[in-house]
């Protein structure tokens, strides 16, 4: 079905955008890029033990994109206002392949490298999910699921994992799924803009107010300057720390702080930017899950937002000083935290800097697993998900501008980071050296982080 399909849900209805649709709506390039672009997307791999049935997994799927409004759902651009659509259940293509014999490597390394075999999605169609069965042998397969990332951020891509496995463990015993109760996310776009007054209440514009008064977005020096439109996808850098303890020292100083070890590594890119501009008043923005009311937990959507986080690091004496100060920034933001395009709208001067050619947009998003990492899901004999490393010359997904910084943390504590950059703007060498930067950055502050930070 396509956007213009007039098979809409019984009523027909035309439901607000959310915020974050909204948001996506001015990063639109069409087709070829941006954030309704077909390369757009999130991939999940699951390794699955035990002879799968296929009817029952091509069952489950569907019953995941019943359940989930969202995954047949269309933002309609064009219309003045756009619009969400939704569309009724439909089944989710699944493709099954049968892998020749592995031979000359691993099969841990024949399935990263299918990782990057991924489909393309047209946010124009439904549904927005994707499903590739690729078979090592009768016992032994991966399935890939892909989302288009207008639909969908990385905690809902755990719930679309968990709502699988569950719906395949009831097909398969002929009992019915025992999964919580869901609101759906036209539901939440529809609570959130009846709650945009409350914002006014509880003093969230006047704390940003306050706080970007002055302060401008940072955004770092690329090489050759900022294109109007990309010739390429975007590439990737992959990096991790690669001592164990460094992780480790990074979680006892949060805790010793009484923060967050998000608060850590945002003192640590602080640091960082200071080394690359000079400057100490610094506003970088990172994502953060959006999901602060309960009641929404369990619904699969777009809910991310990017909060700018603004603190001057000139006087801190020490990176426990950096610390304490980013973990004050941090309290405070969250709690008056403001969608995105609302705190862009109401305070454009702080965006100001992106009219500069030669710097970039610099976002963080750091994603902490709700799954834990040895977590069985019900399919077959039993699945689970794979940590994904993904390859330098990967070229499948997209971003809308800039360069974004990925990190996660998965319950095991270990740390594996990227960096998505378009080669446009950003010698690969010069993202090589920033990421090597961050590493003997952190490494040295959790050490002694009461040393000088500009000895870092």
């Amino acid at each position: 079905m396509t956007e213009s399909s007039p098979v809409a849900d019984q009523q027909g209805q035309r439901y607000p955008l959310s915020f974050t649709q909204e948001w996506f709506l001015t990063l639109d390039q069409g087709e070829d890029g941006g954030t309704f672009g077909c390369r757009f997307i999130l991939v999940s791999p699951i390794r699955i033990t035990g002879p799968v049935d296929l009817a029952v997994l091509q069952d489950a799927l569907d019953d995941v994109v019943a359940r989930h409004e969202l995954l047949r759902t269309v933002v309609v651009r064009d219309a003045d206002p756009p619009y969400q659509q939704v569309l009724p259940p439909c089944p989710v293509p699944l493709e099954v392949r049968d892998l020749p014999p592995v031979t000359g490597k691993s099969r841990d390394m024949v399935i990263q490298e299918l990782v990057h075999q991924t489909f393309t999605i047209s946010a124009r169609e439904v549904p927005l999910l994707r499903a590739r069965l690729c078979k090592l042998d009768d016992r032994d397969s991966v399935l890939f699921l892909t989302v288009h990332h207008s639909a969908s951020d990385a905690w809902s891509l755990e719930v679309i994992t968990r709502d699988l496995g569950a719906f395949y463990a009831s097909r398969a015993a002929g009992t019915p799924a025992e999964l919580p109760p869901v609101r759906q996310y036209r539901e939440y776009a529809e609570w959130q803009l009846a709650s945009a007054t409350s914002s006014a209440e509880d003093g969230a514009p006047a704390y940003w107010q306050g706080k970007l008064r002055g302060a401008r977005e940072f955004t770092i020096p690329n090489d050759h300057g900022h294109p109007d439109s990309y010739s390429r996808p975007y590439s990737l850098h992959t990096h991790g720390i690669e001592k164990p303890d460094v992780i480790a020292k990074a979680s006892a100083l949060a805790a010793a702080s009484r923060t967050t070890l998000f608060s850590v590594l945002l003192s640590a890119f602080y640091v960082l930017a200071h080394e690359i501009t000079g400057a100490t008043d610094l506003t970088i923005r990172a994502f953060t899950a959006g999901r602060d009311v309960e009641q929404f937990h369990n619904t699969m959507g777009l809910f991310l937002n990017c909060v700018p986080f603004r603190t001057d690091i000139a006087d801190c004496a020490s990176f426990r000083d950096i610390v304490a100060r980013t973990k004050e920034t941090f309290i405070d933001a969250i709690a008056h935290e403001l969608p995105v395009n609302v705190i862009e709208q109401t305070f454009p001067d702080f965006i100001k800097s992106r009219d500069d050619l030669r710097t970039s947009q610099f976002i963080i998003s750091c994603h902490e697993s709700q799954l834990d990492d040895d977590l069985i899901i019900p399919i077959a004999e039993g699945a689970s998900e794979i940590k994904v490393r993904w390859l330098e010359e990967d070229g499948q997904r997209d971003i809308p501008s800039g360069m974004v910084w990925n990190l996660d943390i998965p319950p095991s504590g270990t740390l594996s980071g990227s960096v998505l950059f378009n080669l446009d703007e950003f010698d690969e060498s010069t993202v090589a050296g920033w990421a090597a930067d961050l590493r003997r950055i952190l490494a040295s502050a959790v050490r002694d982080p009461d040393q000088d930070w500009r000895t870092l």
